[in-house]
């Protein structure tokens, strides 16, 4: 009976990480323009500097 709740638990668990990082994801990939670090029309590339 304990593995079966544990199972039970470990899977809920699992569920709501893989949904919280799925989540963060997509909301990354499609925010407002001005919060997404690139644009297809005008891509950012940052070398770095050499100060």
């Amino acid at each position: 009976m304990g593995t079966v709740i544990t199972t039970f638990v470990s899977m809920l668990v699992g569920g709501a990480v893989a949904a919280v990082t799925v989540v963060g994801v997509v909301n990354s990939q499609t925010t407002a323009p001005d919060k997404t670090p690139v644009s297809v029309n005008a891509p950012a590339i940052d070398y770095g500097s050499t100060n």
